[in-house]
């Protein structure tokens, strides 16, 4: 049986693949319980006067209610 040293190549790839195993099972969990409803994401401002500020205001905003409501 092989000795598990700090620099094992095999240990590493044994941690390697367990953390891409469970970014991948996280993402898929994530994407499968954590769906946005796409209508948070409308800009009120989206009007022929607006300009670049207000659409960075506005994007801003939505962005913090939909955390809100993710994590609330």
């Amino acid at each position: 049986m092989p000795r598990f040293t700090r620099h094992s190549r095999l240990l590493n790839r044994i941690f390697f693949t367990l953390v891409i195993a469970a970014g991948l099972s996280g993402w898929f969990y994530a994407s499968a319980n954590w769906q946005p409803d796409p209508s948070t994401f409308e800009i009120g401002s989206l009007t022929g006067d607006a300009d670049v500020i207000d659409l960075i205001a506005g994007m801003i905003e939505d962005a913090i209610q939909v955390f809100q409501e993710i994590t609330g």
